[in-house]
């Protein structure tokens, strides 16, 4: 998807292939110093909700009290190292959209995936007892993306890297309420992911193991997996991906099975974490993608 025309002058070794290596280089330079600005990021912390009883089964919150209500799961490989420090940017520049941000925190323990997948079925269920256990902040209510208020339904689920994978996850989970959802730079291919050792064996690490030893855990949790046996969203699903992306190849989302309901979109220049950067020169086009899916 990113090919192009022959470069006439490749480079120091003289060959398309070393021009490659170096654009690669380049932009994994260019997102660890996005990673590190991001969860340097000084701005403040949002107000805490806990959806459930553990440490981690926590939400903190953005935005006006009566803004649509978006749901941000945050990247980071499924590694318990990685919390939503860096994603609380994001979350703030959502806010400033006049959205209703929930930052969602989740379990991340290697070899136990449907902890986190609990995490996050626990915090849709918290939402929709809201006005039961409203949220702090609010006057007893929040409301969709179509105006509706009274109770905790989503405008939208947005998720980033792994946590593009779970909010995927949860458009192709019959049985929770239809969500549109974006999903930005995921890993939407589990078994790829471990064929290939992304992020470090990231993925067969939060599993427990390969697709050969844990093929049921990859038939359920694998939005790839899950397209290829025939399950539909039940909404409208946006999946952007960069196409300089060194972290989580953009082949995971230009291989997604066809599906009426599922639009992709490449963005030609954009790594790993321009999509959920405001600084990015390609946040505007998440912000328009984000806009379609919730406007009524």
């Amino acid at each position: 998807m990113s090919g192009g025309a022959r470069n006439d002058d490749p480079g120091q070794d003289g060959t398309d292939a070393g021009t490659a290596k170096r654009s690669a280089e380049a932009a994994a330079a260019e997102e660890q110093r996005a990673l590190t600005a991001l969860q340097a990021d000084p701005g403040p912390v949002g107000p805490a909700w806990s959806y459930g009883p553990g440490p981690d089964q926590i939400a903190e919150l953005f935005g006006p009290d009566d803004g649509p209500l978006v749901v941000v799961v945050h990247g980071g490989y499924f590694r318990p190292g990685t919390d939503r420090t860096h994603a609380r940017p994001q979350a703030r520049a959502l806010a400033a959209e006049g959205y209703r941000v929930v930052l969602a925190e989740y379990r991340r323990v290697p070899g136990s995936p449907d902890d986190t997948v609990e995490d996050l079925r626990a915090l849709d269920a918290a939402l929709a007892a809201v006005p039961g256990t409203a949220l702090p902040g609010t006057a007893g209510h929040v409301t969709s993306g179509h105006g509706t208020s009274g109770h905790g339904t989503a405008a939208a689920w947005v998720g980033h890297s792994a946590g593009g994978a779970l909010v995927l996850l949860r458009a192709l989970t019959a049985d929770l309420a239809p969500v549109p959802v974006l999903a930005l730079a995921p890993v939407a291919d589990l078994a790829v992911a471990d064929r290939d050792h992304l992020g470090s064996d990231a993925v067969p690490d939060w599993i427990g193991g390969s697709p050969a030893e844990y093929p049921d855990r990859y038939a359920r949790l694998d939005p790839q997996a899950l397209l290829k046996s025939g399950s539909e969203p039940g909404a409208s699903v946006t999946v952007l991906h960069g196409n300089r992306d060194t972290l989580v190849p953009v082949a995971l989302t230009t291989d997604l099975p066809a599906s009426p309901r599922l639009h992709a979109r490449i963005l030609e220049g954009a790594h790993h974490l321009d999509l959920i950067d405001p600084d990015s020169p390609h946040w505007p086009a998440v912000l328009a993608e984000l806009h379609r899916l919730t406007d009524p």
